[in-house]
């Protein structure tokens, strides 16, 4: 069996696989605070092939190495921050924490995010401050997700009247509430489940914490302004036409192993 089969075939699926990731990331280029993802390849395991003649001097010494192929592990999250975009609608909100250190714990870049309460009260957690009022009078996101505050309870506010400080909500009666702001100093223990929503997969007292309870303090939220995606459209679509180049690339190959077998089987192998 010609073993490049698999080999141009696994490059078919992780190209696949990859553009997949690709188009997500342009379909997701105008959405508020979305953190694109970078696929990551990754080879098979290597093996080792022995000489199989136990007849011979060399017996069962080795020949080298062989791959298989590659294949699209998973899509990381990239965390660099969007653009900022002034909207001037008082419950738009966008976290700027380009200022936070590198984590000495973990050695790399924190991560600030807002915290949301999904329909069965669990916490999840996002960077899209595209947020609104309901007619109960909580504060949501776009998809109905509840902002909680730093007691992980809906925020619930009387009107859309409001002024911020500091990430503290006043409201036009004197009431006050802090938003809840987690932080986290691993942020590739956050798994995208769609909608610019991010669960936490890592161990669960490492999970984002109130960043009042920690020494970062530099960082501020804007009100009235939203945190653009991280997707460079103009690298996405090179990406995305490069990727396409590399499955004809290996379709090609595919094409001309057929029609090796195809000669092999009906010109080579024929009986006269």
């Amino acid at each position: 069996m010609f073993k490049g089969l698999y080999t141009a075939t696994s490059g078919m699926m992780a190209s696949e696989r990859k553009q997949q990731y690709l188009t997500n990331n342009l379909s997701n280029a105008e959405t508020p605070g979305f953190k694109q993802d970078v696929a990551a390849l990754r080879s098979f395991p290597e093996y080792l092939l022995k000489e199989r003649n136990t007849n011979g001097s060399q017996a069962n010494s080795s020949v080298g190495t062989l791959q298989t192929g590659v294949y699209t592990q998973e899509g990381i999250p990239s965390f660099t921050s969007g653009a900022l975009k002034e909207t001037g609608k008082v419950t738009d909100m966008a976290l700027v924490d380009e200022g936070l250190p590198v984590d000495e714990e973990t050695g790399k870049k924190g991560l600030l995010l807002f915290g949301v309460q999904l329909d069965d009260n669990s916490i999840r957690y996002t960077r899209n401050g595209n947020f609104t009022v309901n007619e109960d009078g909580f504060l949501t996101t776009s998809e109905g997700y509840r902002v909680v505050n730093e007691q992980l309870q809906p925020i619930q506010l009387a009107s859309e009247s409001f002024s911020m400080e500091n990430g503290t909500i006043i409201e036009e009666d004197g009431n006050q509430q802090n938003l809840w702001i987690g932080y986290t100093g691993d942020p590739e223990q956050l798994t995208q489940e769609g909608n610019g929503i991010f669960a936490w997969s890592g161990e669960e007292n490492a999970a984002p914490q109130n960043v009042e309870t920690t020494n970062f303090n530099q960082f501020s939220v804007k009100q009235g302004f939203l945190e653009g995606s991280n997707v460079d459209m103009t690298t996405t679509m090179t990406d995305m036409l490069n990727t396409y180049r590399l499955y004809e690339a290996n379709q090609r190959v595919l094409q001309t192993y057929d029609q090796s077998i195809d000669k092999a089987v009906n010109d080579i192998g024929r009986v006269y």
